[in-house]
Protein backbone atom coordinates (compact mmCIF):
# COMPACT_ATOMS: atom_id res chain seq x y z
CA UNK A 1 0.00 0.00 0.00
CA UNK A 2 1.50 3.32 -1.35
CA UNK A 3 2.08 6.02 1.66
CA UNK A 4 -0.61 8.28 0.23
CA UNK A 5 -3.20 5.46 0.27
CA UNK A 6 -2.66 4.89 4.26
CA UNK A 7 -2.81 8.57 4.87
CA UNK A 8 -5.83 8.79 3.45
CA UNK A 9 -7.25 5.63 5.29
CA UNK A 10 -6.15 7.11 8.20
CA UNK A 11 -7.06 10.86 7.97
CA UNK A 12 -10.97 8.76 6.78
CA UNK A 13 -10.86 7.05 10.06
CA UNK A 14 -10.20 10.22 12.20
CA UNK A 15 -12.62 11.93 10.98
CA UNK A 16 -15.05 8.85 11.78
CA UNK A 17 -14.06 8.95 14.77
CA UNK A 18 -14.39 12.26 15.19
CA UNK A 19 -18.19 12.01 14.06
CA UNK A 20 -19.00 9.14 16.46
CA UNK A 21 -17.41 11.21 19.36
CA UNK A 22 -19.86 14.70 18.36
CA UNK A 23 -23.22 11.92 17.81
CA UNK A 24 -22.23 10.42 21.26
CA UNK A 25 -21.48 14.06 23.03
CA UNK A 26 -24.81 15.47 21.63
CA UNK A 27 -26.91 12.19 22.68
CA UNK A 28 -25.55 12.35 26.27
CA UNK A 29 -26.46 16.50 26.28
CA UNK A 30 -30.05 15.98 25.14
CA UNK A 31 -30.14 13.39 28.16
CA UNK A 32 -29.52 15.33 30.66
CA UNK A 33 -33.13 16.29 32.48
CA UNK A 34 -35.80 15.85 35.02
CA UNK A 35 -37.82 13.05 34.78
CA UNK A 36 -39.96 12.43 31.70
CA UNK A 37 -43.51 13.84 31.67
CA UNK A 38 -45.88 11.24 31.48
CA UNK A 39 -48.98 13.47 31.77
CA UNK A 40 -48.99 15.33 29.31
CA UNK A 41 -52.28 15.56 27.27
CA UNK A 42 -52.91 16.69 23.28
CA UNK A 43 -56.26 18.62 23.19
CA UNK A 44 -56.98 21.38 20.55
CA UNK A 45 -58.14 24.82 21.69
CA UNK A 46 -62.15 25.40 21.00
CA UNK A 47 -62.18 28.62 22.98
CA UNK A 48 -61.92 31.07 20.27
CA UNK A 49 -63.84 28.65 17.28
CA UNK A 50 -67.15 29.83 16.45
CA UNK A 51 -69.40 27.01 15.59
CA UNK A 52 -69.07 24.94 12.56
CA UNK A 53 -67.04 22.84 10.82
CA UNK A 54 -63.47 23.77 12.64
CA UNK A 55 -65.51 23.52 16.10
CA UNK A 56 -67.15 20.19 15.33
CA UNK A 57 -63.35 18.40 13.70
CA UNK A 58 -62.01 19.71 17.01
CA UNK A 59 -64.33 18.19 19.37
CA UNK A 60 -63.99 14.77 17.81
CA UNK A 61 -60.73 15.03 18.19
CA UNK A 62 -60.81 16.39 21.95
CA UNK A 63 -63.13 13.34 22.15
CA UNK A 64 -61.38 10.57 21.21
CA UNK A 65 -58.33 9.73 19.01
CA UNK A 66 -60.59 6.45 17.50
CA UNK A 67 -63.48 8.30 16.54
CA UNK A 68 -60.94 11.20 15.00
CA UNK A 69 -59.44 8.81 13.02
CA UNK A 70 -62.18 7.17 11.69
CA UNK A 71 -63.52 10.66 10.41
CA UNK A 72 -60.25 11.43 8.89
CA UNK A 73 -60.34 7.77 7.01
CA UNK A 74 -63.97 8.58 5.96
CA UNK A 75 -63.30 12.01 4.53
CA UNK A 76 -60.33 10.83 3.03
CA UNK A 77 -62.09 7.82 1.13
CA UNK A 78 -64.78 10.43 0.23
CA UNK A 79 -62.01 13.03 -1.22
CA UNK A 80 -60.78 10.35 -3.09
CA UNK A 81 -63.80 8.96 -4.86
CA UNK A 82 -65.40 12.38 -5.29
CA UNK A 83 -61.58 13.57 -6.85
CA UNK A 84 -60.73 10.75 -8.75
CA UNK A 85 -64.04 10.27 -10.89
CA UNK A 86 -63.80 13.85 -11.29
CA UNK A 87 -60.87 14.12 -13.20
CA UNK A 88 -61.84 10.76 -14.71
CA UNK A 89 -64.77 12.94 -15.97
CA UNK A 90 -62.55 15.87 -17.12
CA UNK A 91 -59.92 13.81 -19.07
CA UNK A 92 -63.01 11.88 -20.81
CA UNK A 93 -64.10 15.29 -22.08
CA UNK A 94 -60.57 16.26 -23.00
CA UNK A 95 -60.18 13.49 -25.43
CA UNK A 96 -58.34 11.20 -23.40
CA UNK A 97 -59.36 7.75 -22.52
CA UNK A 98 -58.27 6.07 -19.03
CA UNK A 99 -59.62 3.24 -19.14
CA UNK A 100 -58.97 -0.13 -20.25
CA UNK A 101 -56.40 -1.07 -23.08
CA UNK A 102 -57.57 -3.20 -25.78
CA UNK A 103 -54.96 -4.35 -27.72
CA UNK A 104 -55.65 -6.18 -31.38
CA UNK A 105 -52.98 -8.66 -32.00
Amino acid sequence: MSRRTSMLLLNAARAAIAGLAMVVVSGTAWAAGGPPATKLVNVADTRGLEPGLGLWVAEIYNDGFLLFGGVVVLVMVGMGVVLGFGFDRAMSLLGLDLGKLHHDE
